[in-house]
């Protein structure tokens, strides 16, 4: 692995101990490349500023100022780290989401749903070439746009930029049809069972998607191909193994999306 190939990583934590403990666990990923650590505010914000992290690890209640004050502080001062919260308490998590965190990890660290946060993270991070080179072919904006998904357990803040498509599981005959969302790490968010093709596409209001088939809506940042002999659509890697077919009644909405006459 080469170092551009390397995840630059910070963590911030008030708790040395903390600290410390997380970089035991994150010690076996390779990919990973600590780049500073702070317990302070001022040290964390210039941290943050200076380094421009490919990952922070963020606690919550921090003295001076908390993680939510200090991450929308450096924000606003134009840095676009993706962050994990980890803290103590479970009652950040709503907000936490709300902030477009890419996780959430409550502490004392378990190792096995830190792991899964890296590979997320690892499969997140290869997904955003496809997403920059689509955004300049289509000119779309990469602001974060979030949406609250109706799940089988409730409310799921996801931001668009991280969803490939959505698609419906057929059982059997008499079993009522269900919906789910693929996102770009690969993992899949379970919709509720009263979600449909038309509430998906209300949901989704004005962003860049398009039903192909009664089964399936996909993002177009991430469509390559359309063969309009075979109506196939093929997504841009790594998410090209994907068979996806445009119906023919839905092939015109497609020409039409991209002005093809």
């Amino acid at each position: 692995m080469n170092g551009s190939d390397k995840i630059k990583v910070a963590i911030i934590d008030d708790n040395k101990e903390f600290i410390e403990s997380l970089i035991d666990y994150l010690i076996v990923f390779p990919e990973l490349e600590l780049c500073g650590t702070a317990t302070r505010y001022r040290p964390a914000r210039e941290l943050l500023l200076t380094e421009k992290p490919d990952l922070v690890f963020l606690d919550v209640e921090m003295p001076e100022k908390n993680g939510f004050e200090l991450l929308n502080e450096v924000r606003a001062k134009g840095a676009t780290f993706n962050v994990i919260f980890y803290t103590a308490y479970d009652k950040y998590m709503i907000q936490a989401l709300r902030e477009s965190a890419f996780d959430y990890i409550l502490k004392p660290v378990d190792p096995d749903e830190l792991r899964n946060a890296v590979n997320r993270f690892k499969g997140h991070r290869a997904a955003e070439t496809t997403t920059v080179l689509s955004q300049n072919l289509y000119g779309n904006g990469t602001a974060p746009m979030i949406i609250a998904l109706p799940t089988i357990v409730g409310l799921k803040f996801v931001d668009t930029n991280r969803i490939l498509l959505f698609r419906s599981i057929h059982g059997s005959l008499l079993a009522r049809v269900a919906w789910e969302v693929l996102l770009t790490d690969t993992s899949v968010i379970k919709l509720g069972a009263y979600t449909n093709a038309e509430r998906i596409l209300q949901l989704l209001s004005k962003q860049r998607f398009l039903q192909i088939n009664q089964s399936c809506i996909i993002n177009l940042n991430f469509l390559s191909t359309v063969e309009f002999k075979t109506h196939s659509c093929v997504l841009m890697p790594p998410y090209d193994k994907l068979e996806l077919t445009v119906s023919r009644s839905y092939l015109s909405k497609l020409k039409e999306a991209y002005e093809v006459f």
